[in-house]
């Protein structure tokens, strides 16, 4: 036998034993089989290596691995945190990891219960109204974030007013979301706003308007620092797609 594939069957054991003896979760021991490369570099550096140092950067890039590798294994970890303990900090970490999951109706039944139980602050509003959305309810969303504003008339959100915006538009009532478009357009932090806002004045039959809104949208780009046209390139290629097209017809 090749001294290579002997030296990663002697690794694969080592690591299995360390599965064991550490208490880590079984799967571990299915992948360094399974994967005897692969599985032992990415138990290496996800659960060996964070032992041997605190780096936040090793354990940022750990958890990616294990996101990759196991996507539910956090929102396992939550359900498994709010059996034990059916507090409003475990409900709220639940629905947030549901939330990232995609499991938007199985997050707000969790927020829906910590309002009721009296727990009202903004953020579990909002949350809840990004699950509603993401749920496909946007009449409840735009509810939800009505009575935020009643409970909590000095909170601010820009992403919250984005989302109220977007909430009017999918229920069907184009003419309110374009007046909180046209708010966001100078305060919004980013070019999603002013996107959202020309691609609704443009399904309006407001075409110069939007074709207005877009080209600023590029010269802005043009003007602005590297950092920032990577951070809002989706946007910025829609806008220049949408000039060309239109610049074709």
């Amino acid at each position: 036998m090749p001294i290579l594939a002997i030296l990663v069957i002697l690794i694969q054991i080592g690591f299995a034993i360390h599965v064991v003896r550490t208490g880590r979760e079984t799967f571990w021991i299915y992948i360094i089989a399974f994967l005897p490369l692969l599985g032992c570099a990415v138990y290496f550096f996800t659960q060996v290596l964070p032992d041997m140092g605190n780096s936040r950067t090793v354990r940022r890039a750990s958890n990616q691995l294990l996101k990759a590798l196991d996507p539910e294994r956090e929102l396992r970890k939550r359900k498994d945190e709010l059996d034990l303990a059916d507090t409003i900090e475990n409900r709220i970490k639940l629905a947030d990891e549901c939330i990232e999951a995609g499991f938007f109706t199985d997050a707000i039944p969790l927020l829906e219960r910590c309002i009721r139980n009296g727990h009202d602050e903004p953020d579990i509003y909002l949350k809840l109204a990004q699950a509603q959305f993401g749920a496909n309810q946007p009449q409840a969303t735009v509810a939800t974030l009505d009575e935020l504003i009643t409970k909590h008339p000095q909170f601010r959100s820009h992403d919250g007013h984005l989302l109220y915006a977007r909430a009017l538009e999918a229920a069907g009532n184009p003419v309110r979301a374009l007046e909180e478009y046209q708010a966001l357009v100078t305060t919004f932090p980013g070019e999603e706003a002013r996107w959202r806002y020309a691609q609704l004045l443009q399904q309006q039959g407001q075409t110069h308007q939007a074709r207005q809104l877009l080209e600023e949208m590029q010269l802005r780009a043009r003007r602005s620092p590297k950092y920032y046209r990577q951070k809002e390139s989706e946007w910025i290629k829609q806008a220049e797609s949408f000039l060309k097209a239109e610049q074709q017809t």
